[in-house]
């Protein structure tokens, strides 16, 4: 037989076990440690808040959050005893607002909480986190005290 013929089988022979990766596993451990969040990832934020530094960029981000949501609030009517919230805000890939949750200190009806529910979701979008040693936008979820100012 001619020797490209043994050539051709031994190259494709090479080829298939070579190209095996059904080996490589990954533990569980290795990819909790490599999502968790870490200093050098970017958090989500706004163009104004972009080039500051640190704290001044959490308050600057937080600063347009409650300016958003107040002046949604502005003109709604809400039970006296309610002045307390904690929102839990969830922010996509592509930088949209909900709320994930609302913890109350006080009494709030079901037409008060889509109202605050609304007013989050009417937040600008706002530039998504990035996961950096990945390079991808990621979903956050943070919380944020919050309280009504009464006159």
């Amino acid at each position: 037989m001619n020797i490209k013929f043994y050539l051709v089988w031994l190259l494709i022979i090479f080829a298939t076990v070579s190209c095996d990766t059904n080996n490589v596993r990954v533990s569980d451990s290795e990819i909790q440690s490599a999502s968790a969040w870490s200093i050098n990832d970017q958090p989500p934020t706004f163009p104004q808040c972009e080039n500051l530094k640190n704290n001044e960029h959490l308050d600057c981000f937080k600063n347009i959050i409650e300016v958003e949501i107040n002046s949604f609030l502005y003109d709604k009517v809400f039970p006296a005893d309610t002045s307390e919230f904690i929102l839990t805000l969830k922010i996509d890939t592509t930088g949209k607002f909900s709320l994930d949750d609302l913890s109350v200190l006080g009494k709030l009806n079901s037409t008060s909480k889509d109202i605050i529910k609304n007013a989050v979701e009417n937040i600008p979008n706002a530039l998504p986190a990035i996961k950096t040693n990945v390079g991808e936008f990621v979903e956050v979820t943070f919380n944020l005290p919050f309280k009504f100012n009464y006159e």
